[in-house]
């Protein structure tokens, strides 16, 4: 099962990204042709807007987490990971779920994931063999 973010977020950083490219095109060619020197913070910056740029492509056609043979990973470069069999304590806010094991902890923030992938998420959480004090999604 795969998690994905909610358009708005993938749309809002996909905009921004492209502003901070335009900002960072400006202050590294314009100003640069202007002045006649080389302006190199303004190159820098056109570099961090590109990648940021580019990781917002790729946040629109990949996926927040991934849940694949009991467990759930992050969907980054060093993503934490849970099996679903070591969680012991599930907390549900108004803005995140929070899943803990022994050693670890791994937040779901609500507002970042679609709709369709957080109930497919809570049925899963449901699923669980935890008590019902510890888990907000168990069905008593």
């Amino acid at each position: 099962m795969k998690i994905r973010y909610t358009k708005k977020k993938v749309r809002t950083n996909i905009l921004f990204s492209f502003l901070f490219v335009i900002y960072a095109l400006y202050k590294s060619v314009y100003l640069t042709i202007k002045s006649e020197s080389i302006k190199w913070i303004g190159f820098i910056l056109l570099v961090i807007a590109i990648i940021w740029f580019l990781k917002s492509i790729l946040k629109s056609t990949n996926y927040c987490m991934v849940l694949e043979n009991g467990i759930l990973k992050e969907a980054t470069v060093f993503g934490k990971k849970i099996a679903l069999k070591d969680i012991t304590y599930i907390r549900k806010t108004k803005e995140q779920y929070i899943l803990k094991t022994a050693d670890k902890e791994l937040v779901v923030y609500i507002k970042q994931v679609e709709e369709e992938s957080l109930k497919n998420l809570d049925n899963v959480l449901a699923n669980l063999d935890l008590p019902a004090e510890k888990n907000p999604f168990s069905v008593s």
